[in-house]
């Protein structure tokens, strides 16, 4: 069974971005990401294998 990270994204519409770890789960298969967008902003929902991977994901987003 292997151990994903959920990254929770959000892109607004002034151009700002946010990103923080906010889950984990074990499975053997990588759980679903998706997506949904509001007027205001869009929101991804993305799983990643491991921690540094979620964690660089994080940092890119929040340099953006």
């Amino acid at each position: 069974m292997k151990k994903w990270f959920c990254v929770v994204s959000s892109f607004d519409n002034r151009g700002r971005a946010t990103a923080n770890i906010v889950d984990t789960k074990e499975a053997e298969e990588k759980p679903e990401s998706t997506f949904t967008s509001t007027t205001r902003k869009d929101i991804y929902i993305d799983w990643f294998e491991s921690e540094e991977a979620a964690k660089k994901y994080v940092e890119e987003t929040r340099n953006a």
